[in-house]
């Protein structure tokens, strides 16, 4: 029986460090600003929201300002984080629209999620 009992956990240790854990992907393909200061890039709750020149995705779903704005009205707690990444050639205009969106839900927790500068 402990032959046995050894490779089960042979095994189990091999599946555990050979394995792939899901990592936070992007739904949409953004090329973020640089910045030299490093931010924790979690948001356990509210939102999470990815601005390109043409489309929106919010909690890894694509949709529009309108479906936004439902989305934002649902929020329980006004002081969850939103966490915006906004790519580098959207317009100003784009970006307005979404925090005018939150701001009229009470949503003032921004969070802007840019890319680490690289160290060349």
């Amino acid at each position: 029986m402990t032959p046995l009992i050894d490779c089960v956990f042979l095994l189990l240790v091999f599946f555990l460090v050979t394995s792939v854990f899901k990592q936070d992907e992007s739904v949409l393909k953004l090329i973020l600003p640089e910045t030299q200061s490093e931010v924790k890039r979690d948001t356990p709750e509210g939102l999470y929201i990815e601005l390109s020149e043409t489309e929106l995705a919010f909690n890894g779903q694509r949709g529009t300002p309108d479906e936004l704005r439902e989305k934002a009205a649902t929020v329980q707690n006004k002081k969850s984080p939103v966490a915006i990444k906004i790519d580098k050639g959207t317009t100003y205009e784009r970006i307005a629209v979404i925090l005018d969106i939150l701001q009229v839900q009470k949503l003032y927790n921004i969070q802007l999620i840019n890319e680490m500068e690289s160290a060349e």
